[in-house]
């Protein structure tokens, strides 16, 4: 493209001159016939040489562009060929969590005060941030921006969620917001923009809600996330899930039971838990483990013992996982995270029970998902689904196996538990839970107490409010002595976080614990791993504890600084 204003303009200006000297030349043809056919054959070939030379020009850019194509790579000729225009407009739904309980602490006059309050504090955020809002619903809402403006709240880590708490009409527990929005799509795409903002509200609050997912095309952003899951599971959902799962189990052949590798109690009782549910329907079914070893390891030998064949290992699945086979995950659902993750394609029906804080990974395909990280532990979800197997009773193994999950995921009921979880638990105990089984399971040995004490010599306080503990001397019960060791150090006056590092065949791991008031999830998730609000972990890869130390303390910096700025 010409830049000059020749350039722009050089046909333009050669009609305007070849007509000029046009009239010129019959002017003087008036006077001189032979100096008007002169300057007329004059101006043709002046017209044609300018032709010419713009030709010439012409072709010589092409050409110049030709070469230019030919030196870029096979991406950035994609990347030229496929540019698209982009809309400049974002969409968001916003959805208040948990409306009916926030509503069951006020009267009756203070409940119509409280939603009048709500519409005019995000009416007031609409109309700061350029958007339209339209009320879809009680408790749902739906806002058109622009995507500068949204990225405005993203660079402010959507802090009208920290407002929106602060809403006071009476005596309730604190208004909270779930955001889903979708920005940067091709332009006249709106199907494709709804499409990502609904599935951006849907991982929003299958994470927990109280935070916001933004959804590109290519990318996911999450925001938010810092308190505590309040799960909203209403009965009919329980309901629903145990229905559907039913009927999935009735249409297959046979099912394998598994979860996350290095299976932990709460897997176990969660697989046990759905064994007995399929064992009612005459299925054949196998639990599909790993062997961290430990406790773990103990409770899977009293099953072996006592149901043989049930339990078993990628090398001794006996079932032939194929279309008729129903692969129920549960306590996990991030693909990499899977035991044997070719049994996703293999399979012919995909389902999970999961109570962990959904991440961007998920499987492609998912018949059934039941995701609730309001939950203590999935034990404490298959617990409460089999209540809609009218025929279906636990074994005193099942009901100790569950209650095992339910006390290890609570750290002996002190965290995440609610008035289902003891609910649950006392379901457990009239079904027959082996409680002194319990106790010896939760004995350690005296070289994992060892470990848990060097582990805790080594501890450092970072800002005066996280706890950063490690020992790079590789054992057996490393993990589990690790995971008490971060329990223990929240004991420590003034902790509101902690964090036990240990080293594992590929690398390093990290059990983290909160207090209540950090998010440990997010900061395992950006370290490679995930969990829940107070309880997580992570496994690292290639790098060395000291590696792996640093790159929490970046972290928890940022961290700090978030806090600061609040």
């Amino acid at each position: 493209m010409e830049s000059s204003f020749y350039g722009k303009y050089k046909r333009m200006f050669l009609i305007g001159l070849g007509a000029l000297l046009g009239l010129t030349c019959l002017a003087l043809a008036k006077y001189n016939t032979f100096l008007g056919v002169f300057g007329f054959v004059t101006l043709l070939v002046g017209l044609y040489a300018f032709y010419y030379v713009d030709q010439q020009e012409h072709t010589a850019r092409e050409q110049e562009i030709r070469e230019e194509f030919r030196s870029m790579t096979i991406e950035e000729r994609e990347g030229v060929s496929e540019e698209k225009p982009v809309s400049g407009l974002a969409l968001a739904f916003l959805q208040i969590d948990d409306y009916d309980e926030v509503l069951q602490g006020l009267v009756d006059e203070q409940r119509p005060l409280l939603a009048a309050a709500v519409d005019k504090f995000l009416q007031e955020w609409a109309e700061a941030n350029h958007a339209y809002l339209y009320k879809d619903g009680r408790e749902r809402y739906i806002a058109l921006l622009s995507t500068e403006d949204l990225e405005n709240q993203e660079n402010q880590d959507f802090t009208v969620l920290n407002k929106l708490r602060e809403i006071r009409v009476g005596d309730h527990i604190p208004v909270t917001m779930s955001i889903g929005a979708a920005k940067r799509v091709e332009a006249g795409d709106s199907v494709l923009l709804g499409q990502l903002a609904q599935q951006a509200l849907e991982l929003s609050l299958e994470r927990g809600g109280d935070q916001a997912v933004v959804k590109s095309a290519e990318h996911t952003w999450f925001y938010g996330g810092d308190t505590e899951v309040v799960g909203k599971r209403s009965k009919v959902r329980v309901r629903v899930t145990a229905a559907e799962l039913a009927r999935l189990i009735q249409q297959v052949k046979n099912v394998v039971i598994t979860g996350h590798s290095r299976m932990d109690f709460d897997v176990l009782g969660a697989a046990m838990g759905c064994a007995e549910i399929v064992r009612h329907y005459d299925k054949q079914v196998q639990i599909l483990v790993d062997h961290p070893g430990g406790t773990v390891d103990k409770l899977a030998g009293y099953i072996n013992e006592r149901v043989p064949g049930l339990i078993c290992t990628k090398d001794s699945l006996e079932i032939e996982v194929a279309s008729q086979t129903l692969v129920l995950f549960v306590d996990v659902h991030r693909p990499q995270m899977f035991i044997h993750p070719s049994l996703l394609k293999r399979a012919g029906y995909i389902a999970i029970i999961d109570h962990h804080r959904r991440g961007e990974e998920f499987p492609e395909r998912c018949n059934l998902s039941y995701i609730m990280p309001g939950a203590s532990s999935t034990s404490e979800l298959v617990g409460e689904l089999v209540n809609y197997f009218p025929d279906v009773r636990f074994s005193p193994l099942t009901a100790t196996a569950l209650l095992t999950g339910v006390i290890v995921d609570t750290k002996r009921f002190t965290f995440s538990t609610s008035a289902r979880t003891f609910r649950i638990a006392a379901q457990l105990i009239e079904a027959g839970a082996d409680q002194r089984m319990i106790r010896e399971l939760f004995t350690d040995s005296l070289e994992v107490m060892l470990y848990r004490a060097h582990i805790l010599e080594n501890v450092e306080l970072v800002f005066q409010r996280f706890a950063v503990a490690a020992h790079d001397e590789p054992m057996d019960g490393a993990r589990i002595a690790a995971s008490r060791a971060a329990d223990t150090l929240l004991e420590i006056d003034g902790v509101d976080a902690s964090f036990a590092f240990y080293p594992t065949d590929e690398g390093a791991g990290v059990s983290a614990r909160s207090a209540g008031d950090i998010n440990v999830q997010r900061i395992m998730e950006k370290m490679g791993g995930g969990g829940h609000f107070s309880v997580a972990a992570a496994q690292l890869q290639g790098v060395t504890i000291t590696d792996a130390r640093s790159r929490l303390l970046e972290i928890l910096e940022d961290v700090q600084e978030e806090g600061e700025q609040k």
